[in-house]
C-alpha cells in the first residue's frame, strides 16, 4: 500500500467521525433558534393584544374582549406547533394582563433523554389602561 492511498484512508475516516457530528450540531442549533423564536413570537403576541385591550374604555368588559380578540388574531400567524397553549387574559379598571403558557415539542422521540418531553414556555406581559385624550392633553400642559 502505498502513502498516497494511506492518506486516503485517513481522510475518509475523519470524515466519517466528523460528519455526523457536523450534521447533529448543526440540528440542534436550528431547533434553539426555533424555541428561540417561539419564545419572543409569544411574548411580543402577550404584550401587543394586552397593549391593545388597554386602549379601550375599561366599562362592561372592553378592554377584556379586544385582548382576547387581538391575542386570537397573532396566534393563528404561528408558524411553529405548541401543545398545550393555555391563554388568560385579566383586565381591571387600571391594567391588561396576559399570560401564555406552551409546551414545543421535541423534533425527534430519542431527545426525551436530555430535555425531558418538552420544553416549557411562559409568557406574562402586562399594559395599564390609558386615557387617550386626558394623557395627551396633560402632556401638551407640561410641555409648554
Amino acid at each position: 500500500m502505498d502513502k498516497k492511498n494511506r492518506k486516503d484512508a485517513y481522510m475518509t475516516l475523519e470524515a466519517s467521525f466528523v460528519m455526523p457530528l457536523a450534521v447533529i450540531l448543526i440540528a440542534a442549533l436550528m431547533y434553539l433558534s426555533f424555541y428561540l423564536y417561539t419564545v419572543i413570537f409569544l411574548n411580543q403576541a402577550a404584550y401587543i393584544s394586552a397593549f391593545r385591550g388597554s386602549l379601550y374604555e375599561p366599562d362592561s368588559g372592553s378592554m377584556r374582549a379586544k385582548a382576547e380578540e387581538e391575542l386570537d388574531k397573532l396566534l393563528e400567524e404561528r408558524i411553529l406547533p405548541v401543545r398545550n397553549l393555555e391563554k388568560q387574559v385579566r383586565a381591571s379598571p387600571l391594567a391588561v394582563s396576559v399570560s401564555l403558557e406552551a409546551k414545543l415539542s421535541l423534533p425527534f422521540p430519542g431527545m426525551g433523554i436530555f430535555a425531558g418531553t418538552g420544553w416549557e414556555i411562559k409568557a406574562e406581559k402586562k399594559a395599564l389602561g390609558r386615557n387617550a385624550v386626558s394623557y395627551i392633553r396633560l402632556a401638551r400642559k407640561t410641555g409648554n
